[in-house]
């Protein structure tokens, strides 16, 4: 998940994504099989104001900037 704006993010939101982030990836470690493997891919950092359109939707450098964290994980996996 990626933050809001830098103006939205109270300390109580920011705390509330970063439970969410540690689920997610206790959920995918828990969940992952040698046959399905479940990857958290990580959204969050180095994400900035640019990249949004609004308070909370990508532009089209946010997109891809989400795209390209994408791309770095499935390229390795479809290789295999």
């Amino acid at each position: 998940m990626a933050p809001g704006k830098s103006n939205l993010m109270t300390p109580e939101i920011s705390s509330d994504i970063e439970k969410i982030h540690q689920a997610v990836t206790r959920i995918a470690a828990e969940k992952s099989t040698a046959q399905s493997q479940i990857i958290a891919i990580d959204m969050y950092s180095g994400f900035s104001d640019d990249l949004l359109a609004d308070n909370v939707h990508y532009n089209k450098k946010g997109a891809e900037f989400i795209a390209e964290r994408y791309f770095k994980v499935l390229k390795d996996v479809l290789k295999k």
